[in-house]
């Protein structure tokens, strides 16, 4: 059986406000072609389905008109795992009618992790795959908060939930195959050890509160073929082959621009990964970063606008003048070139250093400094007690962690 693997469409998804119907439009047009050129027999979807948890009418159309596609593809089966954008109640409300169509969703949790595992069947109904599709794990579905938790105990239990909801849908799967040679594949919405995310310019490894990082020994490699990851926006592989983030199908941000986008495609031979090939996915939509002093702007601001193609600029201004308003002294070079429109100006001028000096941080503009660090200095300007500020902290992180994760308990 061969799978196309991909995650985090984050369908309805705005940048500054501009809607992005268009280019998920032609990203659904393009996997249907990729679909049907590769002979793909199974799409998986891991999580991170729609942007926000109340999907608008438009971010519904597209799901579903590009699902109603697929019974025209040669793709038989769908899975689709919820991640931590989605609504697990939304993701799940279909299920039953989309059973009929060979579309496999899992929003929340089951009780029973066994009821996570799915057989695909081949033409005749004959097993060729298992699937563990285990969706994001909020924290309220894997431990109990307790009012003497301290931070270290809420992370041990939030990861000890997470291992354990994976064993026992792993060790289902497992005695469902018994000794047949079919190959398993597990299904995930998390962080992994040593996964990257981006933070501005670069990539970082990420960990903010209590989204704890697993390792890959919770997917052994005796066991599972390939493990179908979303959750981090940039396409990888941790520590093995078998082990990918497919990444977003899009640049959600100015910040993911220089990452290129692609959709992997599995092969197994027996119960063995055989291959993967990675398919870059085309720019539907022109975006362009650009900084410099107000005339490097402007150079640049001039060059993109006489390709006359419609393009979404950032403006960061690194001058060591006072600009005053950005747009206003663009006004000129907007008016020549209506295509280039600019949706974002960040100021990190070198005249602002003066204000925001610290000795811990050397004359970083705020920008480069990290929010927790920058936390820590508020607390130290307050005068915080050291006693309060590990709780503060914890606090904090809590707070940060909610606004990565959308902030649902559901």
């Amino acid at each position: 059986m061969r799978i196309l693997h991909t995650s985090d469409w984050h369908i309805g998804k705005k940048l500054k406000e501009k809607d992005r119907s268009e280019e998920f439009t032609q990203f659904f047009e393009w996997l249907n072609k990729i679909i049907a050129d590769e002979k793909i027999d199974a799409l998986i979807v891991s999580g991170d389905i729609f942007d926000n948890k109340n999907p608008s009418a438009e971010s519904q159309r597209l799901y579903y008109s590009f699902l109603a596609s697929l019974s025209e593809s040669p793709c038989r089966h769908t899975v689709i795992i919820s991640g931590n954008h989605d609504s697990p109640s939304f993701i799940d409300a279909p299920s039953e009618i989309m059973r009929h169509c060979n579309i496999y969703v899992t929003g929340r949790p089951c009780s029973s992790p066994s009821d996570e595992v799915i057989t695909l069947t081949d033409t005749n109904g004959n097993p060729q795959l298992i699937i563990c599709a285990v969706p994001y794990l909020h924290d309220r579905y894997i431990r109990t908060v307790k009012d003497d938790d301290i931070p270290d105990d809420t992370e041990l239990r939030i990861k000890a939930g997470i291992m354990n909801h994976y064993a026992q849908a792993i060790t289902h799967a497992k005695n469902l195959r018994g000794d047949s040679n079919i190959p398993l594949v597990a299904m995930g919405h998390l962080f992994l050890e040593k996964g990257k995310t981006l933070n501005g310019e670069g990539e970082h490894s990420l960990y903010v509160g209590t989204a704890v990082k697993v390792g890959t020994d919770i997917f052994p490699k005796d066991l599972i073929a390939y493990t179908a990851l979303g959750h981090l926006h940039s396409p990888q592989k941790i520590g093995r082959d078998d082990i990918r983030y497919s990444g977003s199908p899009i640049a959600m941000t100015f910040g993911e621009l220089d990452v290129p986008k692609s959709v992997s495609v599995v092969d197994f031979e027996g119960r063995n990964l055989a291959g993967v090939k990675e398919i870059p996915i085309p720019v539907f939509r022109k975006m362009k970063r650009v900084q410099g002093n107000m005339h490097e702007i402007e150079t640049a601001l001039r060059q993109l606008g006489e390709l006359n193609e419609s393009v979404w600029v950032e403006v960061t201004y690194t001058g060591t003048e006072a600009p005053g308003d950005i747009n206003r002294q663009l006004t000129d070079v907007l008016n020549e070139f209506p295509s280039v429109e600019i949706l974002s100006v960040i100021d990190e001028g070198r005249y602002l250093n003066d204000t925001i000096v610290h000795d811990g941080f050397g004359g970083k503009t705020l920008s480069d400094i990290e929010p927790e660090k920058m936390f820590a200095l508020i607390m130290e300007s307050k005068g915080v007690s050291d006693d309060r500020r590990e709780r503060m902290k914890e606090l904090y992180r809590e707070i940060l962690h909610n606004i990565q994760t959308g902030g649902s308990s559901e």
